[in-house]
């Protein structure tokens, strides 16, 4: 069985017109709050994640271990989302050597 992540909860302010959105949102979907709060969260990580990467501050390493995912699976998000992929011959040696174990 896997590790159990401990929780905070988290308190925030919001508009009623944001309120709204998200209560229409979250009928459309038929979630509970928390977990659309959850999945809000989760993208917008995902987003500035991806953002910080294309800007240059966050390498490809960097931004896996931010999502926890592994190097591939960042590759492959980047490739989906048709980002180009910033290579340099350190990202080249860490990716060779978790793919094939050189």
């Amino acid at each position: 069985m896997g590790e159990t992540e401990q929780t905070s909860t988290v308190t925030v302010r919001l508009s009623k017109s944001s309120l709204s959105r998200v209560q229409t949102v979250q009928k459309l979907e038929k979630v509970d709050r928390s977990t659309l709060f959850k999945e809000f969260l989760e993208d917008g990580i995902r987003d500035r994640v991806l953002q910080l990467y294309k800007k240059g501050k966050l390498t490809q390493r960097c931004a896996a271990e931010l999502l926890d995912v592994t190097l591939r699976e960042f590759l492959e998000l980047l490739e989906a989302e048709g980002i180009p992929i910033n290579w340099d011959s350190d990202n080249i040696k860490q990716y060779m050597k978790e793919k094939y174990g050189e």
